[in-house]
């Protein structure tokens, strides 16, 4: 691969220069990350996905007083095992499923801990409202864990790896943001083959990562385009957050076709929409 190639792929834009102007975010980041990726895949390296899940069972466990939840987030919403937007409420039941004995929630999802900007509510402030008494603490920026299970955090405007999926070597920490999103370099090889899972994971690295809701919204109505349910599913939800003219109307329709191929918690969005709006699914 040519050199200026190679440059141009690396370094991945974060946040918060002019090229995000459409991504609004006024998040506290600063320099440059540079992660060591294992790749191309060698005996000492571990996919990153898969020392990510090692590393987190590896977190110690707080008792029964508290509640450890490790997640795939951002500053606007936190994901499910399916990539799915995770309601705030949803993850309220959960806690409250464990009992009253809980005192604290430890949420281990990066960015969870801070606001966007000024028209949001740190997604930690959210989840502790919804407990009523229960303290949330989360990290303020990109979460890493290590072998050990223990958690550090960056917040940088740019991360630099090497192009290709990414791995770590055994042992090492893991970025779990980019562990999840480094399919967003491919988007638009994705496009160009009309892979929709592919655009789906491209959508969720675009917000987890790049920190950019807008292109994850146009990342995952292409994949919805291809049939992708969630991907129709979480752009349904940002339609209806930023509810500009035309968005209700969008994502009632994203929700629809989403339920038609068979997707519960798109059926169930859509009869609580039109519910609050007095109005038919």
């Amino acid at each position: 691969m040519p050199l200026n190639r190679t440059i141009a792929t690396l370094c991945f834009l974060a946040a918060g220069a002019s090229a995000q102007a459409h991504c609004p975010a006024t998040l506290p980041l600063k320099g440059t990350q540079h992660v060591d990726n294992c790749y191309p895949l060698r005996a000492e390296c571990v996919p990153a996905a898969d020392a990510l899940y090692q590393y987190s069972e590896a977190v110690p466990d707080g008792g029964e007083e508290m509640f450890s939840a490790a997640l795939h987030g951002s500053p606007w919403h936190l994901f499910d095992g399916d990539m799915r937007y995770l309601d705030i409420e949803d993850l309220a039941v959960l806690v409250r499923k464990k009992g009253k004995q809980v005192q604290k929630v430890v949420l281990m999802a990066s960015w969870s801990g801070i606001a966007p900007d000024k028209h949001h509510t740190a997604l930690a402030q959210q989840l502790s409202n919804a407990l009523g008494t229960v303290q949330v603490s989360a990290p303020d920026g990109f979460l890493w864990f290590d072998k050990d299970g223990r958690t550090s955090v960056t917040r940088q405007a740019f991360t630099v790896f090497a192009t290709g999926p990414y791995a770590v070597k055994k042992d090492e920490p893991v970025m779990a943001s980019l562990a999840l999103a480094w399919p967003v370099q491919l988007e638009e090889a994705f496009a160009k083959d009309g892979d929709a899972d592919g655009l789906f994971r491209a959508g969720v690295g675009q917000e987890a990562f790049q920190l950019c809701p807008e292109r994850a919204l146009a990342a995952f109505e292409a994949a919805a385009k291809l049939g992708h349910p969630i991907a129709a599913y979480n752009a349904a939800v940002l339609r209806l957050e930023r509810n500009a003219a035309g968005d209700r109307e969008a994502a009632l329709g994203l929700l629809r076709k989403a339920a038609a191929a068979g997707d519960k918690p798109a059926g169930a969005r859509l009869a609580r929409t039109a519910l609050r709006n007095g109005g038919k699914p």
